[in-house]
């Protein structure tokens, strides 16, 4: 999968709309496309898989972020938005094995790298007067 698949910018373009990340103003557009590219980048020649790393990281934040805290809680939710959106053919299972193994393949540079980029973002988009 590269930066100009059809695959990574369905995926690339899901997280971003999952997370609100429409850049229609500062605070909404604390990740890009190109960071996502930059964040894929650092996975050269992994397979496409179930879970490829962009996917991967989205369904990590959103079991990060909701309640339970639970891998087969985020694949279910995968799931149900999968058939709401039409995809049924591609509704992913909701056995946690392969999820976890590729969890574990995600790098922590990459993901520092991420939280770097996000987290300068979110910097300049803050108002003077917050400082």
């Amino acid at each position: 999968m590269n930066k100009c698949s059809q695959e990574f910018l369905s995926l690339a373009d899901e997280c971003l709309h999952q997370f609100a990340q429409t850049e229609s103003d500062e605070f909404s557009s604390i990740l890009t496309s190109d960071d996502l590219n930059s964040f894929q980048n650092c996975y050269p020649g992994c397979r496409v898989r179930d879970f490829p790393p962009i996917k991967t990281l989205t369904l990590s934040i959103r079991q990060v972020a909701s309640d339970t805290k639970s891998c087969r809680h985020a694949l279910i939710d995968e799931a149900r938005d999968q058939v709401v959106r039409g995809n049924k053919e591609k509704v992913p299972n909701t056995d946690t094995s392969a999820y976890c193994k590729a969890r574990q393949r995600l790098s922590e540079a990459s993901l520092r790298g991420l939280l770097r980029i996000s987290g300068n973002s979110l910097d300049h988009a803050s108002p003077e007067s917050w400082l």
